[in-house]
């Protein structure tokens, strides 16, 4: 029997598109209560410090969910060693651009909004974190509209370009602004 590498990569394929927002919710929404829970005893008042503790959750969230990916493909493989590792091989490719930037996009924007002592929810920090579940949702539903378009195959690296190098483009905006706040301090009371 021949297995098809890339069809056990998301085996959220067949996924509507509201249910890929669906899980996009969800999961945002537990990566960013886990920055919340380590945060909570520290001083934030870095957008900086967000990005970089969004991206370490947002990894350690991605290395969790590709664990379950790699073991669902050896299952679904008939324990094909190459199988488990040519999909843990390209997860780990495409979380920086995944799970990593989305988280790191929420919590900047979490740290940038919130005092020192506390943190703060607003429009902003409510913005942000639609902004990350549509990606996210993005991310897992558009590869079923893209199979109209490309080669079948292709069509989940096409959407996958598409979203991550928006998702990218959004976290250097963030990064670019927090580089800006941490040279000059009182821009954000400025501006």
């Amino acid at each position: 029997m021949v297995v098809c590498w890339v069809s056990l990569l998301l085996p959220c394929w067949s996924l509507s598109l509201s249910t890929a927002f669906g899980i996009g919710l969800i999961e945002e929404f537990a990566k960013i209560l886990g920055v919340l829970v380590i945060a909570r005893h520290l001083r934030h008042d870095s957008e900086l410090d967000g990005v970089i503790l969004g991206v370490a959750a947002g990894m350690g969230f991605a290395a969790l969910e590709s664990i379950g990916y790699a073991f669902s493909a050896f299952l679904r493989s008939g324990g094909s060693l190459s199988v488990t590792v040519a999909i843990t091989l390209l997860r780990g490719l495409l979380s920086p651009v995944g799970h990593g930037t989305w988280t790191a996009i929420l919590a900047s924007v979490l740290f940038r909004e919130s005092k020192a002592s506390h943190f703060r929810l607003n429009l902003k920090v409510l913005g942000a974190y639609l902004t990350v579940a549509i990606l996210h949702g993005l991310w897992d539903g558009l590869p079923v509209f893209m199979t109209a378009l490309v080669l079948p195959g292709f069509d989940i690296f096409v959407a996958q370009f598409v979203v991550g190098g928006l998702g990218l483009f959004i976290l250097w905006r963030r990064w670019r602004e927090a580089n800006h706040l941490q040279i000059t301090p009182n821009a954000a009371v400025e501006g």
